[in-house]
């Protein structure tokens, strides 16, 4: 993700297309977001575990931001909109595990953003840090 201040490496299996095809059924990623980035604000229908292994942060899920610091481990639903945002002044790196074969992320609707803007999250969530590419699905 150029230009984002959010670097995502894959450490074990890749996207899978069918839960057929050869390889390991689950995806593990690191990623590390600069001081003053955050993710992608999101959704999906899979889920996914955080382990948060340098820096401090903040899981914004839903309209509730948590406070995140290392050996700290969040869980995130389906279809529960989120994002991770770096509250310090060092790189914030936390590991996430996700099923191989799993759908794509999808940005918030324009009733989600009111939302979260409304809510506790609304003073740490950043809406567009990092930008979808091309078109999601509807």
């Amino acid at each position: 993700m150029p230009d984002t201040g959010v670097t995502r490496h894959t450490i074990v299996g890749s996207r899978k297309e069918s839960p057929e095809d050869p390889g390991p059924q689950m995806e593990l990623r690191y990623f590390e977001v600069q001081p003053g980035a955050a993710s992608r604000l999101e959704k999906h229908g899979h889920e996914h575990y955080v382990i948060v292994h340098k820096g401090r942060g903040y899981a914004v899920i839903g309209g509730t931001p948590t406070e995140l610091r290392p050996d700290d481990v969040v869980y995130v639903g389906p279809f529960e909109l989120h994002q991770f945002v770096n509250s310090g002044d060092e790189p914030f790196g936390f590991y996430c595990f996700v099923d191989s074969c799993r759908d794509v992320p999808q940005p918030p609707n324009a009733q989600e953003l009111e939302r979260l803007r409304g809510s506790p999250a609304g003073a740490v969530a950043k809406p567009f840090a990092v930008p979808f590419r091309g078109k999601a699905p509807s």
